[in-house]
Order: C-alpha cells, then sequence, then structure tokens
C-alpha cells in the first residue's frame, strides 16, 4: 500500500575504502533501500554506489563532483512526476558529517572516522518524457544546490508570461509525466585514520512542494 504523503525516502550507505601504507585492503559494504510515496517514483540509476575508491591514511581531501570524474563517479537519480508541479528535495547527511570505520560508533575519534561533506545537484531542463536521457549532458548541466534543502520544477518551464493554468483533475485524466534528475556527491577528508572500510547513512526525502497563501 502506497503512502499518502507523496514522499520519497532514500536510505543511502556510502564508503571509502581506506589502504595503509602495508597496502592491506579493506572491503566494502553499500546497501540502499528506496521507499516510493504516491505520485512520484525515484529511481536510483548507475552507478548506485557513492564510492571514494581506494585511500591513503592522511592522503587529505578527495572529491567527486559531476563535472570532473578523475576520482570517482556521482550517483544519479531519476526523479518522475507531475510535470507541472514542484518537489521539494531534502538531504540528510550523515551524523556529524562523518563516515566511521567498521565497528566504531563515535564520529568524535578522528583515527576512525573521516568528515564528508555530501552535496547534491539537480537538472530539470531536458525535453522530459521516459528515463535516460543522456546523463553526461544532464551531469554537465546540472545545477548545483546550496544547503541541504531544494525545490524546483519536475520539468522547468520556460520563462515569459506563465501559460495557462494545468487541466484540473478528473475521471479519466492522466496528467503529464516528466522526469528530473538528482545527482549525490561530495568531498572526503582522510585524515591520519586507520585503515579499514568506513561508511554512513544518507537520507533522501522526496515530495511535492506545498505553498501555504494568505
Amino acid at each position: 500500500m502506497k503512502h499518502p504523503n507523496h514522499h520519497i525516502l532514500f536510505a543511502a550507505f556510502i564508503a571509502a575504502l581506506l589502504f595503509a601504507q602495508s597496502n592491506l585492503s579493506a572491503q566494502q559494504r553499500i546497501n540502499f533501500g528506496v521507499h516510493a510515496g504516491e505520485g512520484i517514483v525515484v529511481d536510483i540509476l548507475q552507478p548506485d554506489v557513492l564510492d571514494f575508491g581506494d585511500r591513503f591514511s592522511g592522503e587529505g581531501p578527495v572529491s567527486i563532483t559531476p563535472w570532473d570524474e578523475s576520482e570517482g563517479d556521482v550517483v544519479p537519480l531519476s526523479i518522475t512526476g507531475v510535470e507541472y508541479l514542484d518537489v521539494t528535495v531534502t538531504l540528510t547527511p550523515p551524523p556529524g558529517n562523518k563516515i566511521l570505520l567498521q565497528g566504531n560508533t563515535d564520529p568524535n575519534d578522528d583515527q576512525r572516522s573521516m568528515p564528508v561533506n555530501i552535496k547534491m545537484a539537480y537538472y530539470n531542463t531536458g525535453p522530459g518524457g521516459e528515463v535516460g536521457e543522456d546523463l553526461i549532458t544532464a551531469k554537465a548541466a546540472a545545477q548545483e544546490v546550496t544547503g541541504d534543502m531544494v525545490t524546483f520544477q519536475i520539468r522547468r518551464r520556460p520563462g515569459g508570461p506563465p501559460g495557462p493554468p494545468p487541466t484540473p483533475p478528473h475521471s479519466g485524466y492522466v496528467p503529464p509525466k516528466s522526469v528530473a534528475y538528482l545527482f549525490i556527491y561530495g568531498d572526503l577528508t582522510v585524515g591520519n585514520v586507520n585503515a579499514g572500510p568506513y561508511s554512513g547513512d544518507i537520507n533522501i526525502h522526496v515530495e511535492y512542494s506545498t505553498y501555504a497563501f494568505d
């Protein structure tokens, strides 16, 4: 049964592999959970892992962005919904903005945690329609978000005077759907930390926007 609140909850684990100077490798474990509410469909596309790769202790900052894939690739998500409605996306980063060594629960333990800054960007200027539009084009034109919340149109409306109002819902009417894209990426700082698998939780909440009018 679908939840009536028109929301998506996307729970993701991010992980970074850390190599000690002896090149001892570590394994990573990635888990995703997607819960789609009525009226919106969110799909995690490929790659479905935000992976900072194999790192060395004391290496310093490592970045993944939609515009420079030298260190890794972003995680793309498609958001399918009614094209003339807006959605609000809220990102909840890992607690304390840290990923933790397996078995560690203390984000203040600097030898068993790494600071991470999770970011997002969106793209809603395509022709709409089915998922599968060229993601290279979408990533190159994605709009970076400042902060952990953003509201945008499923399909960006052109400038100029507003168009006619959408057709009111009625029996047998199916509102037009379109696809927007959300990209998850970020920065990792690798300090003087112990070797092993590091992970943390990301939560993405997507819902149709509601507005209060006087």
